[in-house]
């Protein structure tokens, strides 16, 4: 019996099982469409937020600053003291305009409650300092005497835009890490784990049990081909997954993939690789089917969120970023972003590729070393 008979055989297995179409492809775009709206595409400058005011000098000044808020992009609503007011709020303090005119420095309050949307806040702050450097450049330009001066001539004041800013991202980025196009390939990863671990785990655990690898052995199989073969098997049900998920977030979601298919394949292939010595490892050393689940999901559960698939790992600190490297989901996802959302090359990866290479030499390696025919 051949590597590839083997192989064939173990995917026939597999493909019987109903609920594994289930697992490969409908619980995964399911989860894609849940992750996808909680980390909606979003930048500050896309941002539309309400910003509450409260006025405590109510000046001629603080009324004109107010009017240059409200032409930003987002809704300014005033208070009175005493009013209730939630979530974000600038507060402009007694004494802003006459401090203002004197040239002394004056301190505006912007809070925020906590919970609420750091993007929103970044934009709010990124607004109101649009907005002093307006009511600034007015003053400058009218160099008032006194208060009253200054109420006379500031509405008055208006110029032509001279100068116009553009901002755009250099380099190749195409997408960032958010929305669909984080939640397809972050997806992907999470559910090859429960797919190919599950599965592979428990059909060669079962096939021990029932005595069928000694079946296979006593043919003219060799041991080599038989782990060559199941070890085959995971890597052509991990790249079918992939392939397919990929090919489903391209039509369904309009994910971009990249100008480098051909690197998007090949580190799938070495991820692939290194999940199914895994696969081959957790069937090898554990003996029970139940115990061999429970681990299977604690551990897929932790590789997912501490490598970057709950939530895009730029938003995690430094160190925890660090940590994500230290597991196969760290480098598959850092590679993703790569070559998905920054648009680079194969060239970009080739660290990606040999530790996930080292990842797969190891795991094949210990996937032998216990493997057994028997029980």
């Amino acid at each position: 019996m051949t590597v590839w008979a083997i192989t064939l055989n173990d995917l026939k297995i597999t493909y019987k099982d109903k609920m594994f179409f289930v697992w490969l492809l409908v619980f995964p775009l399911i989860f894609t469409v849940i992750f996808g709206l909680a980390f909606q595409q979003t930048s500050p400058s896309d941002q539309k937020v309400t910003l509450n005011v409260l006025d405590k000098d109510k000046s001629h000044l603080s009324r004109a600053f107010i009017n240059e808020l409200s032409t930003e992009k987002y809704a300014v609503k005033v208070f009175d003291e005493g009013e209730e007011i939630t979530f974000r709020t600038l507060i402009i303090p007694e004494g802003f305009s006459e401090k203002v005119i004197k040239g002394e420095q004056v301190e505006l309050i912007l809070e925020q409650e906590e919970g609420r949307s750091l993007e929103a806040m970044q934009t709010a702050y990124s607004n109101i300092l649009k907005g002093i450097i307006k009511i600034l450049s007015k003053i400058v330009m009218i160099s008032p005497e006194n208060q009253d001066d200054l109420e006379s001539k500031i509405d008055q004041l208006t110029w032509e835009r001279r100068v116009i800013l553009r901002s755009e991202m250099g380099g190749e980025l195409k997408s960032i890490p958010s929305g669909y196009n984080h939640s397809v390939p972050s997806m992907i990863v999470m559910f090859l784990l429960f797919t190919v671990l599950m599965y592979g785990g428990i059909n060669l655990l079962q096939e021990r049990r029932m005595g069928q690898l000694e079946r296979i052995y006593l043919s003219p199989a060799t041991y080599g081909s038989i782990i060559a073969g199941k070890w085959l098997s995971r890597i052509i049900i991990g790249m079918f997954q992939i392939i397919l998920l990929f090919s489903a977030g391209r039509l369904l979601f309009k994910v971009y993939l990249g100008h480098s298919i051909s690197a998007l394949i090949l580190i799938s292939l070495f991820f692939c690789t290194t999940i199914a010595g895994m696969s081959m490892l957790f069937g090898s050393v554990i003996k029970k089917e139940e115990i061999l689940i429970v681990l299977n999901i604690l551990f897929a559960n932790l590789m997912a969120s501490l490598g970057g698939c709950w939530w895009p790992i730029e938003l995690a600190p430094k160190g925890f970023q660090k940590v994500a490297l230290i597991f196969p989901t760290g480098w598959i996802m850092d590679a993703y972003h790569k070559l998905i959302f920054f648009g680079y090359g194969l060239e970009s990866v080739l660290l990606n590729l040999a530790v996930l290479a080292g990842f797969t030499a190891v795991f094949l390696f210990l996937a032998i070393k216990f493997f057994k025919i028997s029980k």
